[in-house]
C-alpha cells in the first residue's frame, strides 16, 4: 500500500518486502508496485486468502498474485 499523503511514496518497509521476495522467487520476481489505499483495502477484500501476522511496522502488508511462469 502507498503511503497516504506522499503521491505514489512507499514505505521503508517496502525494501525489506522486494528482498524477501526476490530471495524466494529468483528472476520470476517482477517487482512491487504500490496501490492507493482504499484500492488496496478492495484488492483484499477480493483475495483468496488473507494472513495476520505479527508485524506491527507501518504499511507492513502486501498483496502476493500468484500467476504462471512461462519456461
Amino acid at each position: 500500500m502507498e503511503v497516504v499523503g506522499s503521491a505514489g511514496g512507499l514505505a521503508p518497509i517496502t525494501d525489506e518486502f522486494r528482498e524477501i521476495v526476490a530471495a524466494r522467487a529468483g528472476q520470476r520476481f517482477s517487482n512491487i508496485v504500490g496501490i492507493e489505499r482504499f484500492a488496496f483495502y478492495e484488492r483484499a477484500h477480493q483475495a483468496y486468502a488473507v494472513i495476520a501476522t505479527g508485524e506491527r511496522r507501518l504499511y507492513g502488508n502486501i498483496i502476493l498474485q500468484k500467476g504462471t511462469i512461462e519456461a
